[in-house]
Formats: structure tokens, sequence, C-alpha cells
């Protein structure tokens, strides 16, 4: 006998054949069956649903949840041992910090005890929060990287190098790498995400034997912060919010287009509704903030988040402290307004590394942790605005591009890049087995209208044509 027990928030998927009750490898030619609700499902979210994969007969495993299995790997039991709550414990904010700073360091020390760390280190908050318990360690080594033409997300690392005198690697993410990088990707994530953000695939390779371990911020921004702007709203309005929130517009349409094409019962909108419904209900919460966070890390951290971790795994061991069973539990307890606004990350940088308070927040660049309140006050207005001009008039005299800030303009746009979509999209054939070329060449036509709603839908049908090519049979 043995058991797969499923942390809340799983790293890695497990698998299981629901007509033969056993634990399976996910067998990347095993699509006799394939499952075109989900695949619409996936094209307008960008990661699959729940327990859904490419098959009808393939399910995937769920969090917080213990499966016995005997020697044949066939599931003899299934324990729910977990669920996400909302039960606040009252306590000054004071207080919730310092149980914060403790769990935090506790559980990166655990984690990376006699281990050298490498640390991507952002201009964001998360990473800037891990950085705070190893900043005194000897043997961490920082890494970044920026987009090529885009905002400069290295310096944050470069002055805490100079700072606390560690060493540091940047790379530069290059425009079009991703054509290159499509096999690497699609063998590493199984095409269960999209492509549009696996970034990390052309920095990593810069990165191997820097340490044993890379140490990772995902899933900090979701539990530390509010998702809703009142505690008062009702269950529809809930529903809609979250709605609006997963799903991708372009991604929606393309699944309404499939939804047709494959002739499936009723409407798209009609069937994802549904769904969200029937799994939003299923979380025994009443504050909407709380319960949409945790079907965010019930659905979304573990199909979307999770998926293309993967590609760190070249790196070293993952260690992901936002990840843990502690966190999630401890997330639990805390009163929403003490999350609220990231203000417990931000007090907890303030309070234990001044340093890396004062270096700028890429979010209300140029202010820091100290003074970002000031980026919406009507007195910023005027010095945002000047600002705003001067980048505008600095790129209309140099002739150079609109700052890059998201993935798919750095892949997706210019002539090469075209061109290369245009070649994976319609000169791979299989795709056209389950997608109709006509099809594809509209949505070729859209992209090039209006490229930033478009960009999720062709990013969706990338995916599905090199899914086609390595996974789909007739």
């Amino acid at each position: 006998m043995s058991t797969i027990s499923n942390p809340i928030i799983p790293i890695k998927q497990e698998f299981y054949d629901i007509c033969t009750n056993k634990i399976v490898n996910w067998d990347t030619n095993s699509n006799n069956y394939l499952d075109l609700k989900a695949l619409a499902s996936f094209c307008s979210l960008g990661f699959m649903l729940d327990d859904d994969t490419f098959s009808k007969r393939i399910k995937v495993c769920k969090p917080a949840t213990d499966y016995q299995l005997d020697e044949n790997k066939n599931i003899n039991g299934i324990n729910k041992k977990w669920e996400w709550h909302y039960k606040p414990t009252e306590r000054s904010f004071k207080n919730t910090l310092n149980d914060f700073k403790e769990l935090f360091s506790t559980i990166i020390k655990t984690e990376t005890i006699n281990k050298s760390i490498l640390l991507p280190i952002s201009g964001g908050l998360d990473s800037r929060t891990l950085f705070v318990p190893i900043s005194d360690r000897k043997n961490v080594v920082l890494a970044s990287y920026d987009f090529e033409g885009g905002f400069h997300e290295s310096e944050t690392g470069k002055i805490l190098s100079k700072q606390f005198n560690i060493p540091y690697y940047a790379q530069k993410i290059q425009r079009g790498y991703l054509w290159q990088k499509l096999d690497e990707i699609s063998h590493l994530n199984n095409c269960m995400t999209d492509f549009n953000h696996p970034r990390q695939v052309d920095a990593i390779p810069h990165w191997k034997g820097l340490a044993d371990v890379i140490l990772l911020g995902h899933w900090g921004d979701v539990l530390f912060d509010k998702h809703t702007e009142s505690d008062k709203i009702n269950y529809d309005y809930q529903l809609i919010h979250l709605k609006n929130n997963i799903l991708k517009s372009g991604g929606c349409e393309l699944a309404d287009d499939l939804w047709r094409i494959w002739s499936l019962e009723g409407t798209f909108d009609a069937y994802m509704m549904e769904r969200l419904d029937k799994l939003y209900s299923e979380i025994d919460i009443d504050h909407p903030s709380a319960r949409i966070r945790a079907f965010k890390s019930l659905y979304w951290a573990p199909r979307w988040t999770s998926i293309n971790l993967s590609l760190f795994n070249q790196v070293g061991e993952i260690v992901i402290p936002y990840y843990s069973d502690e966190m999630c539990k401890f997330i639990c307890t805390v009163p929403e307004r003490h999350l609220a606004d990231r203000k417990i990350q931000i007090e907890y940088v303030k309070k234990q590394c001044h340093e890396a308070a004062r270096i700028p927040w890429q979010k209300y660049y140029p202010l820091n942790l100290y003074n970002y309140q000031r980026f919406n006050h009507p007195h910023y207005y005027l010095v945002r605005a000047v600002r705003k001009a001067k980048r505008i008039l600095g790129q209309y005299f140099s002739k150079s591009p609109d700052l890059i800030t998201r993935n798919w303009e750095l892949q997706f746009l210019g002539k090469q890049n075209i061109f290369e979509l245009k070649k994976n999209l319609l000169e791979r054939k299989e795709i056209n087995k389950l997608i109709p070329q006509n099809l594809i060449r509209k949505y070729l036509d859209k992209f090039q209208v209006n490229p930033v709603k478009y960009a999720h839908p062709i990013s969706m049908l990338l995916t599905l044509a090199v899914f086609s090519d390595r996974h789909y049979q007739e």
C-alpha cells in the first residue's frame, strides 16, 4: 500500500484513469477520447479547469487530498484532508505581522538550511519580500531578466547586489526567443498552459549551477491582497466578478467559435457559467474576497502557476514559501482588513530591511514602499503626466518602439515574429484535424487589427498546434 498525499497547492500533477480508477503517467499519445468541452474551457482561461485534461478518461488528482493505492496503483480510497475556509483570529495588525514574520522565516530556513540559494528578483513585491530573511546569508545569488525594450526590472537586483555584496546575474529576454523554444516548453508543460507566459525558459539556461535551490515568490500577490472592493457583494455579483477576472475575452470568443464548429450541446457561455457556479458554490466561505482567493488557489494556482514551475526544475530544487501548507492555513486565520492592499508584505519589508524598501516599486515607479501612496494623489498627477510626455517624446525622436511590458509583445509583434507565427499556425497540418484553417486565419487577421485582445487566443491556437503535432491522433 502507498499514498499520494497532495498538498494544498500541488506543484506536480498526478493523473488517474476514470475508467480503470488507476494512477497513470501522462500518456502523450492516448488522446482517442479528446474532451472538446475541456479544450474550449482551456482556450478561454489559458489553463485546464478543475481536474480537466485533454482526455475525457484522464483526470488530475485534487489538491489537499490523499489517495490510497494498492501495489498496482489502483485507487482504493480518497480522503479530503483540508478545506479552504475563513476563520479570522481577531488580533492587532502588529501581532499579525509578527506571526507572518515568524512563519515566513521558519519556512524559508527549514527549506533552505545548509543549501545555497538562487533568488530571481524583480521590481515587484513578492521576490523583494523573499529577499528579507536571506539578506544576511552568505550563500545567496540574485538573478533577474529584462524584456528587450522593456522596463528595467533588473535594477532592483543590481541595487541589492551592490548594497549587500551578493553575486548577481542578469539576462535579457530576447525578441522572438519563443520560436526556438516551442518543443522545449511543450515537453516541460505538456501543453497544459498557454505559451504566452513561460518567458523564464529563455533566462534559466544561464542560471544552471548557480545554487542548490531556487527560491520563488509565486502566489504571494494572491494570498496577500484583497480580491473585491467590498465585503458586502452578493453571490451572483461575486460569480460575475470571478468570471470577468479569470476569463479572457478573446479566449471566450475563440471558445465560442470552437463550440459551434464542434457542434457541442448548448452554448459555451452557459456551460462555463454552470461550471464556475458549481465549483464556486462548493467553497464554504462567506467573505467574498476570501472566497475568491480560495477559488483561485484551488483551481488557478495548481493548473496554471504550477505547470510552468517545471521550467525552474532545470536550475535546482524549488522552494515556494507562499505555496506551503502552513502559509495557506495561516492566511485563513488573517482578517481580510490586514490582507488588503498588501499591507503585511509592505510593512514586513519596511521594518526588516530598509534598503529593500527604499528601492522603487515597479508598480508605482519611481516611488518606493515608503511613499507609493503618493502615486494616486492628485498632486502627483502632474509628475506622472510630465514623465509620460518625456517618454513619448523620447520614443518619437529616437523612433524607438513602445515600452515592452508583456511577453506576447516580444514574441508576436514585428515582421519576423508574424512570419514565424503564421508558419507555426498554418504549416502544422495536424491541428486542422481539430480546428479548420479558415478559423485560424480569421484569428490571425483579428490579431493584427487588435493585438491586445487577440494575443491570448493566438497563443492558445499556437499551443493547440504544437499539442496536435505531438499528441493528437485520430
